[in-house]
C-alpha cells in the first residue's frame, strides 16, 4: 500500500522533482495514456489498471536512475510473477541522468501502450498520437531490444514494459480474452435508459447491464 501511494504521489503532486522542463516527459506520456483512454470503449475498471501499470512502469523506469525507493514490480516477484533486475550501469552526470530517465520512462510507455491500445476502436489514432511523441522526444521507435547488458536506457524501458505486459497476461484480468467474464452471470436482462421505468427487472437484487 505505501508503495502505491509513493507511486501515485510522485506522478500526480509532485512531478516537478522528476524533470526540469516546463512539462515533464511522464507529463506528456500520462497525456498521451488519457487520449488513448479517449480513443476507446468506455472501461473504467480495465483502465484503471491501464493507468496504474503504466504510472508504475514510469516509476520503476525513473528509479533506475534515482534510486530513492523501492521498485513496484521490477527486480521483484508480484503475485507469483517474477521480473528479474539485478541492475544497469547509471550515467555519472545528473544531465545524462536526467536524459536516460526520460528515455527508459519513454521506450516503457510507448511498448505498453502499443500493446495495452492495439485492438482500440481508434487504436489508429493513439497509435499516431504516441509515434507522433517518440519522434518529437527524439526516439528510434523501430529500438525493440530488451538486452540491459550495454546500459541503454532505451532497452532498459522495453525491458520494463515487457514485464508488465507478461505480468497482465496472468493476473487473472482476462486481458488475453479481452476482459470477458468467466465466472458472474447476469441475472437481469438489460435495461433499456432511452425508454421510463424498469418494467422487465427480474431480480432486483442482482445487477442489471445497459443496452
Amino acid at each position: 500500500m505505501r508503495r502505491t501511494v509513493l507511486i501515485l504521489t510522485f506522478f500526480f503532486v509532485n512531478l516537478s522533482t522528476l524533470l526540469s522542463q516546463e512539462h515533464s516527459v511522464a507529463r506528456q506520456w500520462n497525456e498521451a495514456l488519457l487520449e488513448g483512454i479517449r480513443n476507446d470503449f468506455a472501461r473504467p475498471t480495465v483502465h484503471a489498471r491501464n493507468l496504474f501499470h503504466i504510472s508504475a512502469a514510469m516509476y520503476d523506469a525513473w528509479n533506475v536512475y534515482d534510486q530513492s525507493g523501492e521498485y513496484y514490480l521490477l527486480g521483484k516477484t508480484l503475485n507469483g510473477f517474477q521480473c528479474r533486475f539485478s541492475g544497469i550501469e547509471r550515467p555519472t552526470s545528473q544531465e545524462e541522468l536526467m536524459a536516460a530517465k526520460e528515455e527508459a520512462i519513454s521506450y516503457a510507455v510507448y511498448r505498453l501502450m502499443l500493446h495495452r491500445f492495439q485492438l482500440s476502436p481508434l487504436g489508429f489514432e493513439t497509435r499516431f498520437i504516441i509515434d507522433e511523441l517518440m519522434a518529437e522526444l527524439g526516439y528510434d521507435i523501430d529500438f525493440v531490444s530488451t538486452n540491459l547488458e550495454f546500459g541503454e536506457p532505451a532497452a532498459l524501458g522495453n525491458y520494463i514494459a515487457q514485464c508488465y505486459i507478461d505480468y497482465g497476461l496472468q493476473d487473472n484480468s482476462n486481458e488475453d480474452i479481452d476482459y470477458q467474464n468467466v465466472f458472474y452471470t447476469v441475472g437481469n436482462d438489460p435495461l433499456l435508459p432511452t425508454e421510463p421505468g424498469n418494467p422487465d427487472i427480474s431480480d432486483p437484487n442482482r445487477w442489471q447491464p445497459l443496452t
